[in-house]
């Protein structure tokens, strides 16, 4: 499979995927088999993280003529491998001959081994009918084939579908219903995720539509491993990105093979950041962590991480970071291989001076976060010496904001881009989706979700690419890329076992080793 996958728009899709399937049918029913397989699995775990599946699960499709339909049948298909007693319910905007003659397969298999627990109803007697409760529906009805408007009908249905509160999940398959290329109806289905089999749709990235599509979640599938590479600055990241992590270490290496890092971090408010970035690092494989944080409590919290080595640096007499701590830290740099500025800092003059001759000075590999996001810290990695080594930034959208200054469009891939090439950095702007941008590249990492969004999560972020960019700090991208998807990665993981709701940010750390090697 592809580490990355050009976002094509919807006229490319359709292209391409036709010059892939070439008008076979055997092609296009092996491509709707491996899409609807996956779209199955993905939604197998994808709804532990609202509940754990019941046997008798009530699923309920909405159905159109096309292929997004049979995906949907497909993935129901094998679903049953795992929910034998399953109630399946095919609400369908036209009648079964209108359907094309692989979707009809699909479907009278499904009659056949489902029996009295398959119904399909039209659209107007299941909106004449009963309300009944279901655990997913799935959106089935257009995909790539809409085009606007929606007929009353379909409208009717959506809104019924987007207006019911006994709906425990909510799927759409390539795109929701009523969205396309530069709008959307005002009854589009709202998903709660979209799955993209195979080729990437732009739409499906796009702000605006965030509301609308839901979590994301891209699912590689064989038949279109061979994506030519567009003329094109948008991408996708493979889900499976971070498996190239997991292997076998060498017999013939020891603590120092694995990388040094040090972690400038913590204050008096916030000594947290600098323990879970510390466990981010330790957790992502580093060999030793020397962490640098202010000494007048340092000693509180050294003992809660014991695998790490504890410096304390010295602070003035009003409590900000004496200068001081640019001789401490480069008196280690020799032996160190990267270096993490920022978490749970107090940024005050006297640290922002500090920080900023650390940034120009220390050739490491170098991670800011937090508080280190700073115009002025941004003003002093120009300073740099060309033959330092990469800066990586970690922003949520409001540090982005705070970087890039109050007159730009946070909003704005090209600003984006600019801001990227301009500094020599790789950003990593955490959100719906995390976006990864190089300067020439933006890429959409699909892994994580909400689970996530609680205070701590980045400092762990932040300590996971430290410990891998000073393993591999020669190939920063793809680092950077391998290292996100495994953070988002893990969060799923912990969802999946625990919900959302109940976690912690620290619960995150023993599901690093869980998605490296499920």
């Amino acid at each position: 499979m592809n580490p990355l996958y050009p976002q094509f728009s919807i006229e490319a899709a359709r292209a391409y995927e036709s010059s892939v399937l070439k008008g076979d049918s055997s092609r296009t029913e092996a491509a709707m088999e491996s899409a609807g397989t996956a779209i199955g699995m993905a939604l197998l775990e994808d709804y532990l993280e609202l509940n754990e599946w019941s046997e008798s699960a009530s699923i309920l499709i909405l159905g159109g003529k096309g292929l997004n339909t049979g995906d949907a049948l497909v993935a129901c298909e094998a679903l049953l491998n795992y929910l034998p007693r399953m109630q399946l319910s095919l609400v369908s905007t036209v009648e079964e001959s209108e359907m094309k003659p692989l979707v009809r397969e699909v479907l009278s298999r499904l009659k056949s081994s489902l029996g009295e627990a398959f119904q399909i109803i039209s659209v107007a007697d299941y909106l004449a009918g009963p309300s009944t409760s279901f655990d997913v529906v799935i959106d089935g009805i257009y995909g790539l084939g809409f085009h606007p408007p929606l007929s009353e009908e379909v409208a009717s249905l959506l809104r019924q579908v987007n207006g019911r509160s006994d709906v425990g999940l909510r799927l759409s398959i390539d795109l929701p219903s009523g969205l396309t290329e530069g709008s959307s109806e005002p009854d589009t289905f709202v998903a709660d995720f979209t799955y993209i089999p195979g080729v990437a749709k732009k739409p499906c990235f796009e702000k605006e539509n965030a509301g609308l599509v839901g979590r994301v979640r891209f699912l590689e599938l064989e038949v279109f491993a061979g994506q030519p590479e567009q003329d094109c600055t948008d991408f996708v990241s493979s889900p499976n990105a971070h498996r190239a992590i997991n292997r076998l270490r060498p017999s013939a290496s020891d603590k120092r093979t694995y990388g040094h890092g040090l972690i400038l971090a913590g204050s008096a408010h916030m000594p947290g950041a600098a323990i879970m970035a510390t466990q981010g690092a330790l957790h992502a494989g580093i060999g030793l962590a020397t962490v640098f944080t202010p000494g007048r409590f340092y000693h509180y919290i050294a003992g809660s991480v014991p695998e790490a080595m504890w410096c304390p640096v010295p602070l003035k007499v009003d409590g900000t970071l004496d200068p001081d701590a640019v001789r401490i830290i480069s008196q280690s740099t020799d032996k160190a291989t990267s270096l993490l500025i920022g978490p749970g800092l107090q940024m005050d003059r006297s640290t922002s001076f500090t920080v900023c001759r650390i940034v120009r000075e220390n050739p490491l590999p170098l991670v800011l976060d937090a508080s280190a996001l700073t115009q002025d810290v941004m003003a002093a990695i120009l300073g740099r010496s060309l033959e330092a080594g990469p800066v990586i930034l970690t922003p949520h959208p409001g540090e982005y904001a705070r970087i890039l200054g109050p007159k730009e469009d946070t909003t704005d891939p090209a600003i984006l881009m600019s801001f990227c090439r301009k500094y020599r950095v790789i950003l990593v702007l955490k959100g719906h989706p995390t976006t990864i941008c190089d300067g020439h590249k933006i890429i959409s990492v699909c892994t994580g979700g909400p689970v996530l969004a609680r205070g701590g999560s980045g400092d762990i972020l932040a300590g996971m690419l430290m410990a891998q960019l000073g393993q591999n700090h020669e190939s920063p991208l793809e680092t950077v890329i391998s290292t996100v998807t495994w953070h988002g990665a893990a969060g799923d993981s912990l969802a999946r076992q625990r919900g959302s709701v109940a976690v912690t940010t620290t619960d995150l750390l023993p599901h690093l080793s869980v998605a490296l090697r499920s």
